[in-house]
């Protein structure tokens, strides 16, 4: 490493372990928002094995043309959806985030390993695999998560929280964040 690519890996380093220093007061991001959701939302409603099984083949894979044609059929409008990266409640907004996850990747697809119905919430352990392209390379992403879901009487989803580390997924793969990454979780 040459002096200047040392000097800014340092001046970086410190910038991002001043910023987690300090506590910040409240809200505490989308973990508040998934709370007052979880409090605020609509309880769901029971769902037979064809709606789970409906929704997980919407992604499977992510795919840009079906996310137009089949948005409507798998969300309510409004809902609640964080997938730790973003948080929105509109279906148009949600629509819009996964057309352009869709596009921006050559492939995604969950394997759900395990689904367990709790009342009227549905959780679904699952491991996504992405592929995308980054510096005129292929690259392979394996993640592990859990998605809580809440169904109306209609079977569409009205909430959903996925609870995955994005570190150890896609961003691993980024350059400048990649490494850092890395290196934070070799040296914890």
């Amino acid at each position: 490493m040459n002096a200047f690519s040392t000097l800014s890996f340092s001046l970086l380093l410190t910038l991002l372990l001043t910023a987690c220093s300090s506590t910040p007061k409240g809200p505490y991001g989308y973990t508040d928002r998934y709370q007052q959701a979880l409090t605020s939302a609509p309880s769901g409603h029971p769902v037979d094995s064809a709606t789970i099984d409906r929704f997980i083949a919407f992604f499977n894979p992510l795919d840009a043309n079906t996310v137009p044609t089949q948005i409507d059929t798998i969300y309510a409008d409004p809902l609640y959806f964080n997938d730790t990266l973003v948080t929105l409640t509109q279906r148009d907004e949600l629509a819009a985030h996964l057309q352009a996850t869709a596009e921006g990747l050559n492939s995604m697809s969950l394997t759900v390993n395990h689904i367990i119905k709790d009342g009227s919430d549905v959780y679904l352990r699952w491991v996504m695999e992405a592929r995308f392209s980054l510096l005129g390379s292929e690259r392979l992403s394996y993640t592990i998560g859990i998605s809580q879901l809440r169904f109306n009487a209609q079977g569409q989803v009205i909430f959903q929280q996925d609870f995955w580390d994005s570190s150890q997924g896609v961003d691993q793969h980024l350059p400048v964040i990649g490494p850092m990454t890395r290196w934070l979780r070799e040296h914890d």
